[in-house]
C-alpha cells in the first residue's frame, strides 16, 4: 500500500489559485478525470503561472533573523501562499520543486519527485550531488519533466521525456533531454536523464542537470535540502539570488514607464519571453534572447528596491537588518538606504 503523502485542501489550492492568478474559469481541482490533452493543457497553465508569479530564491538565507530554510509542506504553504500579500515570495530548488509536487499531488497528477544532480563546467568537477529536485508526472503513458525552480535555463513548460527531440525554452533558446551515463559513473550501464539547453539553433548545447528513473520521497528532500541550505561552499550561503520569468504581456520598465513588480491580470498572458536574474550586486533582464536591463546596485538599498520593482517583493525593516555585516551584504560602509 502506497505511503501516504500530505496533500492541500480545497480551500488551499483556491488560495494558491488566487496566489499565481489563474483564471478562475481554470479553477480544477481533480485533473485525474480529465482527458489527456486536458490535463496537459492544464499542466502547462499551471507551470506558467507558476513560474512567472513565484520566483527562485534564497532570500531566507540572507534577509531573515533566523536563516531556516523549513521545507515541511504546511510552512511552504505558508511561506509562499499566506505570507506572499505584498511580499511575493518563493524558494529555492527543494522549497520550490517540493511544494510544487504537494500541489500537484493534491490536484490528482500522476507524479513524482526525482533527484538531480547540477553540472558544473569546471575542469574536473562534472557532475554534482544530489542538490536539486524535479517533478516528473506522467499522462497517457508519457512522462514529463517540470521544474519549477532551477533558474532561468530551466523548461519553462512539460518537456516529454523524448531523447533528443529539441523544444523551444525561451525563444530562440532551446532544450533538450539526452538519456546516458554519466562520464563519472564506475557502472556505464546505468543511465540517468541530462538536460540541456542552448541559446539559440546552432549554439553550443550546455548541459545544466542530470536526473533519475529513481523516485525520491519527501524526507529524502529533506536531506539533500541541508546542502544548499548550510553548506560553504554553496553559493546560496553567500550570494543573493531571486529569478523569475517574464511574459511578452509585460511592460518592459523603460524610463518612464511602469515597472513590472510582479505581474497581474494581462500581464500574465503570452508566452514565456524572458527572465529576469538578480545575482548579488547586479540584474539583468533577457527578454527574446537579448539583454534589455542590466543594474549593477551599488549598496543594499538599490538591491531592496529592485526586488520591489522588479520582483514584487517587500521586505520587512527586521528582514533588511539581518543581512548587514554578512558576507552577502552588497556595502560594508554603511551607505545603505
Amino acid at each position: 500500500m502506497a505511503a501516504k503523502r500530505h496533500t492541500y485542501t480545497h480551500d488551499q489550492l483556491t488560495q494558491y489559485f488566487h496566489r499565481i492568478q489563474l483564471p478562475t474559469a481554470s479553477h480544477i481541482f481533480n485533473a485525474r478525470p480529465l482527458p489527456a490533452s486536458a490535463q496537459l493543457t492544464f499542466l502547462t497553465l499551471l507551470q506558467h503561472h507558476h513560474l512567472v508569479k513565484i520566483p527562485w530564491e534564497n532570500l531566507t538565507q540572507h534577509y531573515s533573523w533566523h536563516r531556516v530554510v523549513n521545507v515541511k509542506p504546511l510552512h511552504l504553504f505558508r511561506k509562499i501562499v499566506l505570507n506572499s500579500q505584498g511580499t511575493n515570495r518563493g524558494g529555492y530548488c527543494m522549497e520550490a520543486n517540493l511544494f510544487f509536487h504537494h500541489v500537484l499531488l493534491s490536484l490528482g497528477f500522476d507524479v513524482y519527485m526525482s533527484g538531480s544532480r547540477i553540472y558544473s563546467g569546471d575542469e574536473g568537477v562534472g557532475f554534482g550531488g544530489w542538490t536539486h529536485v524535479v517533478n516528473l508526472v506522467t499522462i497517457d503513458g508519457v512522462r514529463y519533466l517540470l521544474d519549477g525552480g532551477f533558474g532561468p535555463q530551466g523548461p519553462v513548460r512539460p518537456l516529454a521525456l523524448n531523447e533528443g527531440v529539441v523544444s523551444t525554452q525561451v525563444a530562440p533558446a532551446e532544450c533538450r533531454l539526452l538519456y546516458e551515463a554519466l562520464p563519472q559513473m564506475l557502472d556505464q550501464r546505468q543511465k540517468v536523464w541530462v538536460y540541456q539547453q542552448r541559446y539559440g539553433p546552432g549554439k553550443e548545447w550546455k548541459t545544466m542537470y542530470c536526473f533519475t528513473d529513481l523516485e525520491f520521497l519527501p524526507v529524502d528532500v529533506e536531506s539533500m535540502n541541508f546542502a544548499p541550505w548550510l553548506n560553504k561552499q554553496s553559493f546560496f550561503t553567500h550570494r543573493v539570488v531571486c529569478v523569475r520569468f517574464t511574459t511578452a504581456g509585460e511592460p518592459s520598465g523603460d524610463e518612464g514607464a511602469e515597472w513590472p513588480g510582479s505581474p497581474e491580470g494581462e500581464g500574465l498572458e503570452g508566452e514565456v519571453d524572458g527572465a529576469l536574474s538578480l545575482d548579488q550586486d547586479v540584474l539583468k533582464w533577457r527578454r527574446k534572447g537579448s539583454k534589455v536591463l542590466e543594474w549593477k546596485f551599488r549598496n543594499e538599498g538599490e538591491r531592496v528596491e529592485a526586488l520591489e520593482k522588479y520582483f514584487g517583493i517587500v521586505l520587512a525593516d527586521e528582514d533588511r537588518e539581518a543581512v548587514k555585516g554578512t558576507a552577502a551584504a552588497i556595502s560594508a560602509s554603511g551607505d545603505d538606504q
